[in-house]
């Protein structure tokens, strides 16, 4: 498994864990986005921990969306009941632009040309040449 993957697989786990957080305790805003912006700059990837860390994210966000529209359609369509909407459009850019980024920095970090370490390749450049 290439580097890169275990990194974006780290930001994924992360990033859900700290959302998972941040629902839980909203008042932990602050320190989950600190803590989430602090492991993404000092990882060696920092593009595929950002990457691992906004899809399953921006994707949870959208999904919430499409529920919030969908449970207010249902009280809308109740005998008694009313239910209206504002900026659902604009949220949905918001996150699929979010969501965008995130597939952005993946494909960077996956394509990425990388310098190859002293194991991997050419191995006369890692041995001491005689002269």
């Amino acid at each position: 498994m290439p580097d890169w993957t275990r990194w974006w697989l780290l930001g994924a786990i992360t990033g859900i864990g700290l959302l998972l957080v941040m629902v839980s305790y909203w008042l932990a805003f602050p320190l989950v986005v600190a803590a989430l912006v602090v492991l993404a700059l000092r990882s060696p990837d920092r593009a595929a921990f950002a990457g691992g860390a906004l899809v399953p994210t921006g994707l949870w966000f959208l999904y919430e969306l499409r529920e919030a529209v969908e449970r207010c359609a249902a009280i809308d369509r109740s005998p008694n009941g009313s239910c209206s909407i504002y900026g659902v459009e604009d949220q949905a850019i918001a996150m699929a632009l979010y969501v965008a980024v995130g597939l952005g920095l993946t494909t960077f970090a996956a394509f990425r040309r990388r310098p190859p370490s002293p194991g991997e390749g050419d191995r006369s450049a890692a041995v001491p040449r005689r002269r």
